[in-house]
């Protein structure tokens, strides 16, 4: 029987901004200012300034978008609040090349057949060891590249 043209999905990764590390980092801060404008008598403006931090986390605890990573027998596609969506079949895939920076993050980066490169948004990005895993399953050439300064 066809799937009617539906491929399943090899890998997904999705996740949401509402995590409880950023409850918790937030409830932190919140608590520090309370402490500082009542235990140190802060003015009014210097909790406002020191308040200013917590509303790009506020925004995205409210908001809280989805970013999302697949990969499947046609293609690799990822979808995020900020970049947009991007879906590229595989057999326009060169490579994929998987960077560990100084700070311990990782970047993902797909080479295509054209010669465009297609960074992954890093909140699209998941764990680098299971990802690299599907993309060798999947057939696709990657590419490590351990601390490069450039």
């Amino acid at each position: 029987m066809s799937d009617g043209g539906v491929s399943s999905t090899a890998y997904r990764y999705s996740r949401t901004a509402r995590t409880p590390r950023l409850t918790v980092a937030l409830g932190l801060w919140a608590v520090g200012i309370l402490i500082i404008s009542l235990y140190f008598s802060a003015t009014v403006w210097i909790a406002v300034v020191l308040a200013l931090p917590l509303l790009p986390g506020l925004w995205e605890l409210w908001r809280n978008p989805t970013a999302m990573l697949a990969l499947d027998s046609k293609g690799l596609s990822w979808r995020s609040a900020a970049s947009g969506s991007t879906d590229i079949p595989l057999d326009r895939i060169r490579h994929i090349r998987l960077d560990r920076r100084w700070d311990f993050s990782h970047r993902a980066t797909v080479h295509t057949n054209s010669g465009k490169r297609l960074r992954i948004p890093p909140n699209c990005l998941p764990p680098h060891q299971r990802f690299e895993q599907a993309l060798i399953a999947a057939n696709l050439r990657v590419e490590r590249h351990h601390f490069q300064i450039f």
